[in-house]
């Protein structure tokens, strides 16, 4: 998802599904607000919706996940081989 922010303005428009739609959306907002010029510090931002509940929301809960099956792999695996 998408957003356009302007800076000068200093608004952000609701998220959108593709590039296309917020350029689309930059290209309005530049000719109704700007007289079709580009303003300093307009950007187009990625936009992350809310996590769900019981999703977890920082990366670093997934690199916690990883290791911990690691550990179980390693673990279960030395008991095999011992």
């Amino acid at each position: 998802m998408y957003r356009y922010r302007c800076e000068q303005c200093r608004t952000t428009s609701p998220p959108v599904r593709t590039m296309r739609e917020v350029e689309t959306e930059r290209t309005r907002h530049r000719r109704r607000v700007h007289a079709g010029h580009i303003p300093d510090g307009e950007e187009i931002q990625t936009h992350t919706p809310p996590p769900r509940p019981g999703q977890p929301t920082r990366p670093i809960h997934y690199v916690a996940y990883a290791a911990l099956v690691v550990a179980l792999a390693l673990i279960i695996g030395a008991r095999f081989l011992a």
